[in-house]
């Protein structure tokens, strides 16, 4: 599949989405999912790059500027780590493990407000500009 098909495609079931539950569940789906995924994957392919001006036009046919600010105020925010769901009665549990776990997280983390921010460039930029 082409790159400009996945984006066309994922906005046409955005609209859907819309349609039948409402603008929330169609902007987690199309924003907080499918354009931060394709950002991800233009880190790495040219033609993913290539087609972003293209995908961020079609969206903001979809979405009015402020839903698309008011999502991005939140998108993929996670619970902070927790390192009490590992019971520290459980022999079994090594701290580096948990240490690791950690680190995982915080590494996730970033790497999806890096995500969030280039979104944020992309969908906002007349809007702040």
């Amino acid at each position: 599949m082409k790159p400009c098909e996945i984006w066309i495609e994922k906005c046409d079931a955005a609209r859907m989405i819309e349609d039948e539950f409402g603008t929330d569940k169609a902007l987690r789906y199309l924003i907080g999912e499918k354009f931060l995924d394709y950002l991800e994957a233009a880190e790495r392919l040219p033609d993913f790059r290539a087609e972003i001006p293209a995908f961020v036009a079609e969206i903001k046919t979809i979405f009015e500027p402020w839903q698309l600010a008011e999502f991005l105020k939140t998108a993929r925010q996670s619970d902070p780590f927790d390192p009490s769901l590992y019971d520290d009665e459980d022999e079994d549990i090594d701290p580096e493990f948990v240490e690791d776990e950690r680190q995982d997280e915080l590494r996730r983390s970033a790497d999806d407000l890096l995500l969030v921010e280039q979104a944020r460039g992309w969908l906002l930029e007349e809007q702040d500009g």
